[in-house]
């Protein structure tokens, strides 16, 4: 019968003895780590570092809350689950917001901003009309124009091309630097590769979409004075502009001009 020396056999007892105590060691560590792990998601998840409240900043016309409630982003929602990023990319899906800021402040505040476009005047394209704001985006609504703002009559673009058209946006630029009294009366068209517009009564020269904000400007200080009646005013060079009698005038979108035989006519431009 084999003997074990007893100093081999207390050697390995010692050696086992080391491996348990190293292993519970081990597991006590892990069993830490995870309790310390599921204190900081419980904290995170818990309602001292939830929203309290979200506060929404610049709403008219859009759908901000909406889309807050889609995200959820609402009162008790843990800020650690909100993705900012991703909240701002689905406002700006909105065409009636240009810009939306998420802020989320610790503990538990929720700030957005949405900065929302206004329509500034009818216009219409090859898709016919819409309301546009000063970018040229289409905002939802109404598709038959009223008199409460600008008439544009660019036919000649399509829905898909008006972000490329500089006669779009500068035609769309004039008429919201125009103060209102002025840009409710404006019709802007294209003829003969130039923009003319008729506001208050005056047939403008606008020409290329340049200057386009400078030519308002300059459009409602010249009303200012006592102009002739019908007369036509050239902003071509807003620095330099230069009014002379009555010619050519366009015919704003609505008003109907009777042709000889006492019939009405169309609102095309009249030479």
């Amino acid at each position: 019968m084999t003997t074990i020396d007893p100093r081999l056999a207390d050697r390995r007892k010692e050696v086992a003895e080391d491996r348990a105590r190293h292993n519970i060691k081990r597991l006590l560590r892990l069993l830490i780590f995870l309790a310390i792990l599921g204190a900081v998601v419980w904290l995170f998840l818990s309602p001292a570092l939830s929203a309290s409240s979200v506060d929404l900043i610049g709403v008219s016309s859009s759908r901000a809350n909406e889309i807050l409630a889609q995200e959820q982003v609402v009162a008790g929602r843990p800020l650690i689950l909100i993705r900012q990023g991703s909240v701002e990319g689905r406002l700006l899906s909105d065409p009636w917001i240009k810009s939306a800021d998420v802020n989320v402040s610790w503990p538990n505040k929720v700030k957005v901003v949405v900065d929302e476009r206004t329509p500034v005047a009818w216009v219409e394209t090859g898709d016919g009309w819409t309301r546009r704001a000063v970018d040229g985006v289409a905002l939802p609504g109404a598709d038959t124009p009223d008199a409460t703002m600008a008439h544009i009559s660019l036919p000649m673009v399509d829905d898909a091309g008006v972000y490329e058209s500089f006669e779009v946006i500068g035609a769309l630029e004039f008429v919201a630097a125009l103060p209102v009294s002025l840009s409710t009366t404006a019709f802007v068209e294209l003829r003969e590769g130039e923009l003319w517009a008729s506001v208050a009564g005056y047939a403008i020269r606008l020409g290329r979409p340049v200057e386009m904000e400078a030519k308002a400007l300059t459009l409602a200080a010249l009303l200012e004075e006592n102009l002739t009646a019908g007369s036509e005013i050239n902003l071509i060079a807003p620095t330099n502009p230069s009014v002379g009698p009555p010619g050519r005038e366009l015919t704003p979108v609505g008003e109907e001009e009777e042709d000889g035989d006492g019939g009405s006519g169309d609102n095309s431009t009249q030479p």
